[in-house]
């Protein structure tokens, strides 16, 4: 350590005062020289000119102090980079949600429990929002939308048919918080009643989803299974109420994902929950989220027989592409969450052509290669079980995850920072 210490202040005395052209300078930095005149015009390389008049010298102890804090910094953008990739080591604390290989367990609780128990969507919400599981379910008052809200649903109504779920679910909460006003949230009075109506406001809009697209809401309280049942217009009998609530609860929310990442960064710039939410929507479109539901979908559907779906998947392996519906790297033992759901459709009885189809499908590809269905996927049949329109899957997926994301963004706002991280340029000087 001494030797150190003594050769430190040799090594700065050898330096200081020590004076190089603009060549060698730009080559120590590698950089260009207009970057370099940038340097100087900044104040961070001092300057003198040669002998003779001819171009400047550049202070040594300058261009080092220069280099030695830009590899400290790209160093450290480069960390920080590799860290918010997918597999890194960043992370933001949180007390909502902890995935293991059970599944979530919401503030403690894991979801599989809440639907072993047949607790309603409404009790997962309660606990995701306010962190205490009712004894008994709370029956939400009906959505009251404002005025020019008729006329908002019929434009979008229009357009339905051209349009996947996600964005028909974004536009559908956007007008009904445009028709509110400026500050929807403050209009309803509370962040838990502008969430429970932003909820109903959703459910409502899967009707957008049916053969003749609609998005009405009703006038007396229901449970938003209830909603969800009379607009997909699957019928609601108490083992469909339940397999719509189940799937809820499941996909209620599943720790950092993506868009729950971006709700969080909308909370964290002050955007209200209809923003938050709308925000969510627009980034839900990975390979196991809003995308993943319709992909595991468009299979089964597209599909004429099980041999057909089957062979589909054959010819994906064979390419080595990305089978839609199978694996998560979360769960890499297999998606628990998809394992309940589909025990549960199976129980449920006798399913049509079209759902029967989905179950023989999905347990041959289990059963002869090995592949893990994953949540997307369980959804998709439930949507074929239940005869639901094209895309309900992915629909029943963001609703679900509505709560998840409220939730995130009610706890950023109690964190009170902004989610902004540093960029690391490596354009052209």
């Amino acid at each position: 350590m001494d030797s150190r210490r003594k050769k430190a202040p040799d090594a700065d005395r050898r330096n200081a005062g020590t004076l190089v052209d603009a060549q060698t300078a730009i080559e120590r930095l590698g950089i260009k020289m207009q970057t370099l005149y940038a340097y100087v015009s900044r104040g961070w390389v001092r300057a003198v000119p040669a002998v003779g008049g001819k171009g400047n010298l550049y202070y040594v102890e300058d261009l080092d102090a220069l280099a030695a804090r830009g590899r400290g910094r790209s160093m450290a953008g480069a960390g920080a980079e590799r860290m918010i990739r997918w597999g890194g080591n960043a992370v933001m604390q949180t007390s909502i949600t902890a995935i293991g290989p059970e599944g979530p367990r919401y503030r403690g609780k894991p979801a599989a429990e809440l639907v072993h128990h047949h607790r309603a969507f409404e009790d997962c919400t309660e606990l995701l929002w306010n962190g205490m599981l009712p004894d008994t379910s709370a029956v939400w008052q009906p959505a009251r939308p404002g005025a020019g809200f008729e006329a908002l649903a019929q434009g979008i109504a229009q357009v339905a048919r051209r349009n996947h779920s996600r964005r028909l679910l974004s536009v559908a909460v956007e007008a009904y918080a445009a028709s509110l006003g400026r500050n929807p949230e403050l209009t309803l009075g509370a962040p838990v009643l502008a969430a429970r109506q932003l909820i109903q406001a959703m459910s409502a809009a899967t009707g957008l989803l049916t053969a003749t697209p609609s998005y009405a809401l009703d006038d007396a309280p229901q449970s938003i299974a209830q909603i969800l049942a009379a607009n997909l217009r699957v019928g609601d009998s108490p083992q469909n109420l339940r397999l719509l609530d189940a799937a809820l609860i499941l996909s209620a929310d599943n720790e950092l994902a993506p868009a729950t990442f971006a709700a969080r960064i909308a909370a964290s710039a002050g955007a209200d929950l209809f923003s938050c939410v709308t925000t969510a929507l627009g980034a839900f479109e990975g390979m196991l989220t809003g995308l993943g539901c319709e992909q595991a979908e468009s299979a089964l559907v597209q599909a004429s027989s099980c041999d057909a779906y089957l062979d589909h998947l054959k010819n994906l392996l064979a390419r080595k592409s990305p089978v839609p519906g199978y694996g998560h790297p979360l769960y890499p033992d297999g998606d628990p969450r998809a394992t309940l759901l589909l025990d549960l459709v199976r129980e449920v009885g006798p399913a049509g052509k079209r759902g029967e189809m989905a179950l023989q499908g999905v347990d041959h590809a289990c059963n002869e290669w090995g592949l893990k269905p994953n949540l997307p996927l369980a959804l998709a049949v439930l949507s074929a079980v239940l005869d639901a329109p094209v895309g309900a899957s992915g629909a029943l997926m963001s609703v679900g995850r509505a709560a998840g994301w409220v939730a995130h963004a009610l706890e950023q706002r109690l964190a009170g920072f902004l989610v902004r991280p540093r960029a690391r340029y490596i354009g052209p000087s």
